[in-house]
């Protein structure tokens, strides 16, 4: 078992010889031996403080945590503090078998994760349409229920932690309220009312599931109230694809208190950003469907909407970069802030754009915008961003070619100069930081101290190491200072990580690990949701 100790049995001693006194010299031989030194204690320098087993502190794990504001070199608990804080995994739950998926070259299994508003416990929605419930300080499964025939699509607790959400991406897309100590429903929601249905797809249509209607976004507001996003895109027995979709925000006993728009749109509304203090919701819109678009609708930009009545206030739209592009995406690279009178747009072409509140465009920054490799253009795209105080964050994908471009099924001749890369730039525009390593960047995370930043890491596309899985530590905050010396931690896990990440109000770091398919033809990693400090 790993793990376990084993422990060698001695052997018989031999029968001592009967001479004089022998038996006195052996005592006073042994008496007089020195006494084995205790082996030392083991010590992990954490990002704010010390995590040991037998130490003292708040239990977690395996190990004890305790606060210490230590520098590198310093000399602790008998050990010298390392240049980079250690991380160190205190739990692994596995979550089943999704090697079919993998070995048949589909998507990375979908998993949200959400931690308690306290902390101490850590809700999984998983890809096989479960919802698990963690306890975060001895890693054991304190509850466990199958919810959809599908996935479980998002995760989210109330703010005094009493009830846990759960949305689905099945035919009823049903939206779940609760009891997080049974996991029984408090009350449901079928969201499937409002934008239609699909039926399940054949097991081996590895996309299908993508058909299916979802609660795609639950932001959970500091009133209790809900935000959900309820998209629905799919191909009818006519070929022609159709999409549905509605923001609703919902009270906390399940009724639906407002809606935008007032029916369900022709478009995909994913993920919402908000901005409960100046009651703002920036949604982006996009769309799949075959034929013209609404024209209410801003399709590849945002509506910016009014939080307690959803009615639009503002829309912002980006033209398309010609020549490589002849349309926008967003994803979920957005933000608003009220405070700031700002809107931030990552977009699916590499572009930054920083707006008013208004709807008027300030500042458009490359960011990973097409460039030219020789004669092929090459782009990394905006998938994931967030304003931060006076601050934009964004983080840009590997190199792609432009689907625009001549031969966009090509792989990129070099890699774009801003691909991978942790980016924060003044609201003005101007750079603070940047942080590019050999990471292949998956997902951000910005933690409750609104300070550290997680940033996953994915299955890399160039080459086949396994030593670059898992996740970056930084921190946003401090004087300004370059990117590398930002950088507090790396966890390193056994697979690839899946782009959605948690973060504690302790610190505790949920990741969710995939397993990947390998260069030949083989399934490497597991499917794991492991925690580490």
């Amino acid at each position: 078992m790993k793990g376990a100790i084993h422990r060698r049995a001695h052997p018989r001693p031999r029968q001592a010889k009967r001479f004089p006194r022998a038996p006195i010299v052996a005592i006073g031989l042994l008496a007089c031996a020195p006494t084995p030194a205790p082996p030392p204690a083991e010590v992990h320098f954490v990002r704010g403080g010390l995590l040991q087993r037998g130490g003292e502190g708040s239990p977690i794990g395996e190990y004890r945590f305790q606060t210490i504001d230590w520098n590198p070199g310093e000399s602790h608990a008998g050990q010298v503090a390392p240049r980079l804080a250690e991380c160190v995994r205190i739990a692994s739950v596995e979550l089943g078998d999704a090697s079919r998926v993998a070995a048949a070259g589909g998507p990375a299994p979908d998993t949200d994760l959400a931690f308690s508003p306290d902390g101490t416990r850590l809700a999984i929605g998983s890809f096989r349409g479960e919802v698990l419930l963690v306890d975060v300080a001895t890693g054991a499964v304190h509850a466990r229920r199958t919810l959809a025939e599908s996935m479980v699509r998002r995760v989210a607790w109330s703010p005094d932690g009493r009830t846990l959400y759960a949305g689905e991406q099945s035919p009823d897309a049903t939206l779940h309220a609760l009891d997080p100590d049974t996991l029984a429903d408090l009350w449901t929601l079928r969201l499937a009312d409002r934008v239609g249905t699909s039926v399940l797809p054949s097991g081996d249509d590895l996309y299908g599931i993508y058909s299916l209607p979802a609660a795609y976004s639950i932001e959970v507001l500091s009133t209790g109230e809900l935000l959900v996003s309820a998209a629905h895109g799919w191909t009818a027995e006519d070929g022609n694809r159709h999409n549905l979709s509605q923001l609703l925000r919902i009270a906390p006993d399940g009724k639906v208190v407002a809606a935008w728009p007032a029916e369900p749109a022709d478009a995909t509304l994913l993920h919402p950003a908000v901005d409960e203090g100046g009651s703002r919701v920036a949604m982006p819109v996009n769309r799949t469907a075959a034929g013209d678009p609404p024209a209410d609708l801003p399709v590849g930009g945002l509506e910016v909407l009014d939080l307690a009545t959803l009615t639009p206030l503002a829309a912002i739209q980006v033209p398309p970069l010609a020549p490589w592009y002849t349309s926008t995406y967003l994803w979920q690279a957005v933000d608003v802030s009220a405070a700031s009178d700002t809107v931030l747009l990552g977009l699916g072409d590499g572009r930054v754009v920083l707006a008013d509140t208004s709807g008027k465009q300030r500042i458009t920054l490359a960011g990973g915008s097409p460039i030219l490799a020789g004669d092929v253009p090459i782009a990394a795209s905006v998938g994931h961003a967030f304003l931060h105080h006076d601050t934009a964050v964004y983080l840009t994908s590997g190199t792609n070619i432009p689907w625009g471009a001549a031969a966009p099924d090509l792989r990129p001749p070099a890699l774009h100069p801003a691909s991978n890369t942790v980016t924060v730039v003044g609201l003005d525009g101007s750079p603070r930081w940047s942080f590019r390593g050999e990471w292949d960047v998956q997902g951000m995370t910005l933690a409750p101290d609104e300070r550290t930043l997680v940033v996953g890491a994915g299955e890399r596309q160039s080459d086949s190491r396994r030593d670059l899985f898992g996740a970056m530590v930084f921190d946003l905050g401090g004087e300004p200072r370059p990117g590398e010396s930002r950088l507090l931690a790396t966890c390193a896990t056994e697979s690839p990580v899946f782009f959605l990440q948690a973060v504690s109000s302790a610190g505790v770091i949920a990741l969710s690990e995939v397993p990947w398919k390998t260069s030949d033809g083989g399934v490497a990693g597991r499917y794991a949701v492991s925690l580490f400090r």
